[in-house]
């Protein structure tokens, strides 16, 4: 991460060398980024900004050593089976057969139900700042959004949506936890760019999809048994989304899996550590090689 220059900066710069494709698959519309070398495939699947070019300094740092496909989550979809069957369709039509899935916050949630469906497409998991989809977590999600949910549908449409964004960009920054004041500046630039051109179509879609996960049909361990020992996890201490219970339920979700501790930068620790995020992915895929199917 250069804090010496805004984040738009460096995201022109970037896309100048990285332009995005857009095609349609089985009536998808996939605006997605395919770059890099190597045999292995590392799939970015964005969180809840739905912005893949967040994963710009991922890229930047492993397109050398790793083939890297990363895309915006397609409007067509609003439910995550939908999602996730797309995403099996996008894959094939690239000719990718198997990749490493690297999904945080919703994209993790993403990552297991893409993994539990289409094992075959999946050689492994990373998994940072989020939690299982174990009955659990599911019960909670009802719980705690079945009522919520049209309320806030129905703010997200109604209100002027000028209005919403100072909030939203406040709500992120309380995210960040134990981060020196360069990196509180650059985080803050971060989320007022992105806000600045952030519509309501998008906030729309990912919502519907992050509400949507109340509905899934839990997921348990044996899901994952054929990726013991190949299932990365980086949860930060002080993640203000996911609880350390929660956290706790992924783990035993997950067999045998690597986990990295010592990340207490919060929720959006991906966005503020990438440099200890990029060498952990870059042990985790060499541990693999070693590692028989």
């Amino acid at each position: 991460m250069d804090m010496n220059r805004s984040y738009e900066e460096q995201l022109t710069e970037f896309l100048k060398t990285h332009p995005y494709k857009d095609v349609i698959v089985n009536g998808a519309n996939y605006h997605y980024l395919l770059c890099g070398n190597g045999d292995t495939t590392l799939i970015f699947l964005v969180g809840g900004m739905g912005l893949s070019f967040l994963y710009m300094p991922y890229i930047t740092s492993l397109e050398s050593e790793y083939r890297i496909l990363t895309f915006d989550y397609p409007y067509e979809y609003d439910d995550n089976q939908g999602l996730v069957n797309s995403i099996s369709n996008l894959l094939k039509h690239l000719n990718i057969t198997k990749g490493i899935l690297v999904g945080s916050s919703y994209g993790g949630y993403v990552a297991q139900m893409f993994a539990r469906k289409y094992p075959e497409l999946t050689d492994g998991l990373c998994l940072f700042s989020t939690a299982s989809l174990s009955e659990k977590t599911v019960t909670e999600l009802r719980e705690k959004y079945q009522k919520k949910a049209p309320i806030l549908l129905w703010i997200l449409r109604n209100v002027p949506y000028s209005w919403l964004k100072p909030v939203m960009v406040r709500s992120c920054m309380r995210l960040a936890k134990n981060v020196t004041p360069e990196e509180y500046a650059y985080i803050k630039n971060l989320f007022r760019f992105i806000y600045r051109d952030y519509t309501r179509k998008l906030d729309l879609h990912i919502t519907n999809l992050l509400i949507d996960l109340m509905n899934q049909t839990p997921c348990t361990s044996e899901d994952f048994n054929y990726l013991k020992g190949r299932v990365l996890l980086i949860l930060p201490k002080n993640d203000e989304s996911f609880t350390p219970e929660m956290q706790k339920d992924l783990i035993n979700m997950m067999s045998d899996s690597v986990i990295v501790e010592g990340v207490d930068s919060g929720h959006i620790s991906t966005l503020i550590e990438v440099d200890r995020y990029v060498e952990e992915i870059r042990r985790f895929s060499e541990r693999l090689d070693n590692i028989e199917l």
